[in-house]
This record gives structure tokens, sequence and C-alpha cells, in this order.
């Protein structure tokens, strides 16, 4: 009796998680298989991601996490699933936070964000129901999301700047095809096996 107990459940186990084949040629998981099994999306959104806070007197004024989306998009292959073309200049996702706001804009009250000097070409308001807000690492309920499209920059390393007339700066250093220290780790080991 347990023997065929045994037996149909683990036939439903590997039912359940043999992988579909949707829409691009994209293995979708089961829902059970999701659970055991790394999100390279999300992954590579969180490896792209930073924080930065503007202070006064030993409290947060603003906070803003960005997320630089130009390696996250070129990570996907998949045009017809993801029709965000990232290569025609510099795109982040924005989170802002700030204290004593409503709204939380960024570009009003004094706030600014440039890249190395720059100010945005685009900046877009996302819906609370925008996918890209359940793709992305750290997104909370209370913060205020943008898509923001920069200018182009031929530099591999950049600064996004957030900053207030009363609170002063916080930079944000991201680099353009540059792999994660524990990656690049991973292909020296690989080397010397």
């Amino acid at each position: 009796m347990y023997k065929k107990v045994l037996l149909l459940t683990s036939a439903l186990l590997l039912v359940g998680c043999s992988q579909k084949e949707g829409n691009c040629h994209l293995n979708e998981k089961s829902n059970f298989e999701q659970l055991f099994t790394k999100d390279e999306i999300y992954h590579k959104a969180l490896v792209n991601t930073q924080k930065a806070q503007l202070m006064a007197s030993f409290e947060t004024k603003a906070l803003l996490t960005a997320t630089y989306l130009n390696p996250v998009f070129e990570y996907r292959k998949c045009k017809k699933r993801f029709k965000n073309d990232m290569r025609d200049a510099e795109y982040f996702f924005i989170g802002v936070f700030i204290s004593n706001s409503e709204k939380h804009e960024f570009n009003t009250k004094g706030y600014s964000l440039t890249l190395n000097g720059l100010k945005p070409l685009e900046i877009k308001k996302l819906d609370k129901n925008d996918p890209l807000r359940y793709e992305m690492p750290m997104v909370d309920n209370w913060s205020t999301y943008y898509k923001v499209k920069f200018k182009k920059t031929s530099k591999n390393n950049f600064s996004l700047i957030f900053g207030n007339d009363r609170f002063g700066k916080d930079y944000l250093n991201f680099s353009k095809g540059q792999k994660p220290l524990f990656e690049s780790l991973k292909d020296l080991n690989r080397q010397h096996n």
C-alpha cells in the first residue's frame, strides 16, 4: 500500500515539475519548480541595483534605489515577450521615497537626478501594476517608481548622482559590461579546473 502511494506521489511530482515551452521558446517552469530555481532576470537586476540616501541631522530625508536596466534587458533574448530595446540610451529603474512628501517626486523641491552631470531625456512614472515593478528588486509600497532614460554614454564607468539643494549629493557608480565579482571568480575557478 505504501509503495503504491509513494509511486503515485513520485509520478505526480515528476509531471508537475516538467517544463512547458511557452512563447519565444522559453522554458516556463511549473509553480513547484520555481520554488527551487534561481530567477536569472531578478538576479541580474539585483546585481545592477544600488541605493542612495540623503541625510540631515542623522535623519534620512530621501532614499533612492536605482537599477541599471541595460544589462538586465541585454540578458533577455526574446523580442516578442520583452519589447524593451535598450541600445539607444542608458535606462534606469528608479524608486524614490522622500520623507514628509506625499508624491515622492525626485525632480521637485530641489531634488535632482543626473548621469555624469546630464539631466534625463525622459522620465516615465510607473503605475502600481506596471510589470517592471514585479521583476525588480527592492520594491516597496511606499516609494514612487520611474523608468528614466539618459543619453547614451560611451564611457564604461559612470555615476548616477542624486542630489538636493539642502541635503547634498550621493553618487551611485555603475559600469557597463563588467561582471560582478562572484561571477568573475566562478570563471577563474573554471579555468583552473
